[in-house]
């Protein structure tokens, strides 16, 4: 995953979770914050699939 896509699921994630929480305001830097997290988890997930199928 290139980092414009990244930014992209980041975005798409923190979208979700300020729906999922009744869209609040004054929440956004904690939704963000919890999107980057998922995003990352998501990269090492991949790459563990990757380097496990080899």
């Amino acid at each position: 995953m290139d980092d414009e896509q990244k930014a992209a699921r980041t975005r798409e994630l923190a979208r979700q979770i300020w729906e999922a929480e009744g869209r609040p305001d004054g929440h956004s830097a904690r939704h963000w914050h919890m999107a980057e997290r998922l995003v990352a988890a998501e990269v090492e997930a991949a790459q563990y699939d990757q380097e496990a199928s080899r």
